[in-house]
C-alpha cells in the first residue's frame, strides 16, 4: 500500500491534486497537508509520525513544494523511517509519474528517473517566428 502526501505553503497541494483529478481522475491514498499562517508544519510532522511508525507496511510519499522551506524542513525529518520518501520541488510531473509509473515500492533507481521526467517537464516554451510571405 502507498500513500502520497502533497504538502505546501498554502493552497498549492490542494489546488496540484485538483489538477491530477482533472487529469487521470481522483487517485486513492493522496492527501494533501498546506501550512497557513500561524500554523507549525512539524505539528502535522508529528502526526504523522504517529501513522508511519504505526503502518510500517505502508510506503509514504511525502511530495514538499519548497526545498529548505519550513513545510520541507518539518517533513524531512521523516525521512529516516524506511518506508518513506520526501520530495522538494513538487510538481505536476513529479506527482504524475509517481501516480501513474510506479505500482510497487520505490527503488533508488525509480526515484532517479521519476526525478529525470520531473526535471524534463521544466522549461521555458517559445513559438519560433515564421517569415510572412509577400503576395
Amino acid at each position: 500500500m502507498r500513500r502520497v502526501i502533497l504538502a505546501s505553503h498554502g493552497a498549492f497541494a490542494e489546488g496540484a491534486k485538483e489538477s491530477v483529478s482533472m487529469i487521470i481522475g481522483e487517485q486513492q491514498g493522496v492527501t494533501t497537508y498546506h501550512m497557513h499562517p500561524g500554523e507549525n508544519a512539524a505539528d502535522f510532522a508529528e502526526e504523522l509520525r504517529a501513522e508511519i511508525t504505526a503502518d510500517k507496511d505502508t510506503e509514504y510519499l511525502i511530495l514538499t513544494d519548497l526545498y529548505g522551506a519550513s513545510v520541507c524542513s518539518a517533513m524531512m525529518q521523516l525521512g529516516i523511517y524506511d518506508n518513506v520518501r520526501v520530495f522538494s520541488g513538487m510538481n505536476l510531473c513529479l506527482i504524475l509519474e509517481i501516480l501513474t509509473g510506479y505500482p510497487n515500492r520505490l527503488t533508488d533507481a525509480d526515484v532517479e528517473e521519476i526525478l529525470s521526467v520531473a526535471k524534463e517537464g521544466i522549461r521555458q516554451v517559445k513559438m519560433e517566428k515564421t517569415e510572412e510571405e509577400e503576395f
